[in-house]
């Protein structure tokens, strides 16, 4: 295979992985590509929505129902194809029959792989049956740097049982996230929103805290709007080199290059790049009426029941705290129950999650989620912060990450988009 051909199938499993990132669930959003020996593509496909085909699977059905004769047309026969799957081949009885299985019978020559799966109810590693039928394995670097981006929730939650974290605010050209009296009042440029947007849809959770559940009353779904599209600016990557492995730049790099094109297809399939809602409650200020009537809309206009509510100061039993009606919309929004948390209960906040299957949360945030989460992040999470340069709140509240390096950067219009790496303050 050249190197023009290698360049277009890492290119395919950039843009199969991000059009599965945000609606397959707890599966990890897979990409998988069949070429031929020359590097022509023979099938495409990506892990369907939870509960469906995973890549491979999905990528033989295709194949098969455009050639049915393939294995025994000569000009169409496997023995000379390249499997490449971004993921290690499942090897267990989940939903579906084992991915490894379906490969044996297809016999490709080669099957390429980013990443082994780390699930412990993987046999990962073992590819015994695969060098018996005379199918050579082997692991490449570039598909697991490509792929990366996207699998990263999966791989961060199956080692430490947490989900892959931003934290995202809009601040002002001099840092900060609010005025000093908490006005409420739109900081980020509307350049920058269809972006945004799909950021939101790539996460299996958007999170906010309890000031901003109450002042904002946030829907927090992801939606594509005409004055979105109509207002979209050009993204420029600033910083011209990105470490290898550097998941969170190149997730950021692969929405800019695939975020615009790709808008008719998350239109079609909007209800499926849902995230869940997740609101941080406080029980001395609940939501008025008007937030709760917001999320029963959207759970109706969706048919999921998709809030996850946590409830902060909490001192006795969370059915003693809530009023009855509260009780009851919490109900017909969620399929759990009110999980009960401290100031000091980070991790129980993202182990909860990661037991739900959300492999990554997106925290939208002031001041609430970086002082929660500020022992609880790594250097695998991410720091996103869109700061508009035309907007000015000089006596406002600074951000409190605002002075981390930078690591990466891209500019949206009149916004700077910063992404820092997370530094645990002592």
């Amino acid at each position: 295979m050249d190197v023009g051909k290698k360049k277009e199938l890492y290119s395919l499993h950039s843009l199969l992985g991000f059009l599965a990132m945000g609606k397959t669930g707890g599966n990890p959003p897979v990409s998988a590509v069949l070429t031929n020996g020359k590097g022509d593509v023979l099938e495409k496909a990506h892990t369907k929505e939870f509960g469906g085909n995973h890549a491979e699977r999905e990528l033989f059905s295709l194949f098969e129902k455009k050639h049915t004769r393939s294995l025994t047309e000569p000009n169409l026969s496997l023995s000379d194809s390249i499997l490449s799957v971004s993921l290690e081949p499942c090897t267990h009885f989940g939903k579906t029959p084992p991915c490894r299985d379906l490969v044996l019978e297809y016999q490709p020559k080669e099957l390429l792989l980013g990443w082994k799966d780390p699930n412990p109810l993987i046999t990962s590693g073992d590819w015994s049956s695969y060098k018996e039928k005379g199918i050579q394995v082997r692991l490449d670097p570039v598909l697991a740097n490509t792929s990366l981006p996207f699998l990263q929730g999966f791989l961060k939650r199956m080692k430490t049982g947490s989900p892959w974290v931003w934290i995202k605010v809009a601040t002002s050209k001099e840092g900060n996230y609010t005025s000093s009296d908490y006005q409420k009042e739109r900081i980020s440029g509307e350049d920058s929103d269809l972006y945004l947007q799909m950021l939101r849809g790539k996460f299996d959770a958007v999170a906010v805290g309890p000031n901003t559940t109450k002042i904002d009353e946030p829907s927090l779904h992801f939606r594509i709007t005409d004055s979105m599209m109509a207002k979209v600016g050009i993204p420029k990557r600033i910083t011209s080199l990105i470490p290898f492995f550097d998941a969170a730049t190149n997730l950021f790099f692969a929405l800019t290059q695939w975020g615009k094109e790709s808008v008719a297809t998350h239109q079609l399939e909007e209800e499926k790049y849902q995230p869940y809602r997740v609101f941080v409650l406080d029980s001395k200020t609940l939501p008025n009426e008007s937030f709760w009537k917001k999320q029963e809309e959207l759970t109706e206009r969706y048919g999921k029941k998709l809030c996850l509510f946590f409830l902060l100061n909490t001192e006795f039993c969370v059915s003693h705290v809530l009023p009855d009606p509260i009780k009851t919309k919490i109900e017909t929004l969620s399929l759990h129950p009110v999980f009960p948390i401290n100031k000091s209960d980070g991790n129980l906040f993202l182990q909860t999650l990661g037991k739900i299957g959300i492999n990554t949360v997106l925290c939208e945030a002031g001041s609430f989620f970086p002082n929660f989460l500020e022992n609880e992040l790594t250097d695998e999470d991410c720091i996103l912060e869109i700061r508009n340069m035309e907007k000015s709140i000089p006596d406002g509240i600074p951000f409190l990450y605002q002075n981390e390096p930078i690591h990466s950067e891209f500019a949206i219009g009149s916004n700077s988009i910063f992404i820092r790496k997370p530094k645990r303050r002592i």
